[in-house]
């Protein structure tokens, strides 16, 4: 039984076309697993501790992305509402992610084929894990000691902390969420690097003009507003 993906927080065993998902400390995070769950046909499960899907392929985004210049429309709207809904759970257990990384995120093909028109199974993406999750009180985190502003996918208020503990508005991860899901599309496939770019949203509107007036468009620049108070995770 290989395992095929590890974190602190979750790993991955397969068996065939059966993917048990393994958790360490679920029990704290049960609102976070259930916006999981609810995705999947279970065939087995340990509540809080694991359970057993089948699916045509598990591989993580990063591997995704060594294969693709840049996720399609598709894609990106399943990263970007799979895991939104995911911080929505996350955020009933009183915790908020304000640091994404490409290579704690999977992606999940079922051997169905629902989409209309699509081909392929049905996709999903996951992020599994822990070890960034922060508590919440009042719509606010507490960053308590200095972190690596080399990460690809922070808020600009967080790259402009200079002494702690600070506080940090949660709407910080959905920022961080919108510029992860803008560079899986057109940065990626540029290969741009986003720390030799002034990101305003401005700069997001030039990024995005591929998707332009989509649904997502408009989504992800709601998340992408550099004041934290105007921020809203909403996909309509």
């Amino acid at each position: 039984m290989p395992i095929i993906f590890k974190t602190n927080f979750c790993k991955i065993n397969k068996t065939g076309n059966l993917y048990e998902f393994i958790f360490d400390d679920g029990e704290n995070y049960s609102h976070f697993l259930e916006k999981i769950k609810k995705k999947f046909e279970i065939k087995k499960e340990k509540k809080h501790k694991s359970f057993t899907i089948e699916a045509k392929k598990v591989e993580t985004l990063n591997d995704l992305l060594k294969r693709k210049e840049a996720l399609s429309y598709r894609h990106l709207k399943q990263l970007f509402t799979n895991i939104g809904k995911q911080l929505e759970g996350l955020e009933e257990d009183g915790y908020c992610n304000l640091f994404f990384n490409t290579s704690n995120i999977v992606r999940v093909e079922l051997d169905t084929f629902t989409q209309k028109g699509g081909s392929g199974g049905d996709i999903f993406f996951l992020y599994l894990d822990s070890s960034a999750f922060s508590p919440i009180k009042d719509k606010f985190t507490k960053i308590l000691k200095p972190f690596d502003k080399n990460y690809k996918f922070i808020s600009p208020e967080l790259k402009s902390v200079k002494s702690f503990p600070i506080d940090i508005n949660i709407s910080s991860q959905f920022y961080s969420l919108a510029l992860l899901v803008c560079y899986c599309g057109e940065w990626h496939k540029k290969n741009k690097s986003m720390k030799k770019i002034k990101l305003t949203l401005d700069t997001f509107r030039e990024y995005l003009s591929n998707i332009d007036n989509t649904k997502l468009y408009w989504a992800l620049l709601r998340c992408l507003e550099d004041n934290p108070n105007d921020r809203v995770y909403l996909y309509i």
